[in-house]
């Protein structure tokens, strides 16, 4: 889980109108994001495979 301290940006308003995060607490979440989406595509291919080919397989055949 991503643990992030952010600080918010007012409007004269006082309404919330942006956020900021530290680069790293920034990257974290980008990752964890990234990750999510890989989980999603990996279970939407797997749903619609009818065959799985394995790794060294398709390595081999497409190559470096």
């Amino acid at each position: 889980m991503v643990s992030a301290k952010p600080k918010f940006v007012f409007t004269p308003d006082d309404r919330k109108e942006a956020i900021l995060l530290r680069v790293g607490d920034y990257r974290r979440l980008l990752e964890r994001i990234e990750d999510l989406e890989d989980a999603v595509a990996l279970d939407r291919a797997e749903g619609t495979s009818k065959k799985l080919v394995p790794y060294e397989k398709v390595h081999a055949r497409l190559g470096p």
